[in-house]
């Protein structure tokens, strides 16, 4: 089968070799602890930020309106929905047979 294009031949030592993950370092010569608290720290306080940035987003939900975050109010009126016309129903049955 022929190939239509330019085609570059690809000498053997040239191709690719796998490479392989670098070694570990030996316990004692492991410099990165220093990085990894700085790392860490950097880490903390992003966590701190967006956990202040959420509080208050969830204040300024609450001011707008107090019952944003009313789950059970809100369950309640559905379920209370749902049982009203059952009850009602209930009531207004008359035996069929005297």
């Amino acid at each position: 089968m022929k190939k239509y294009g330019l085609q570059l031949r690809v000498q053997p030592q040239q191709k690719k070799q796998p490479t392989r993950p670098p070694l570990p370092t030996p316990l004692g010569f492991n410099d990165e602890d220093e990085d990894n608290v700085e790392r860490d720290i950097l880490r903390q306080a992003y966590k701190n930020k967006t956990h202040r940035d959420v509080e208050e987003q969830h204040k300024k939900a609450l001011e707008e309106d107090p019952l944003a975050f009313d789950y059970d109010g809100v369950y309640d009126k559905m379920k209370e929905k749902q049982v009203r016309p059952i009850e009602q129903d209930r009531q207004d049955r008359k035996p069929r047979y005297i």
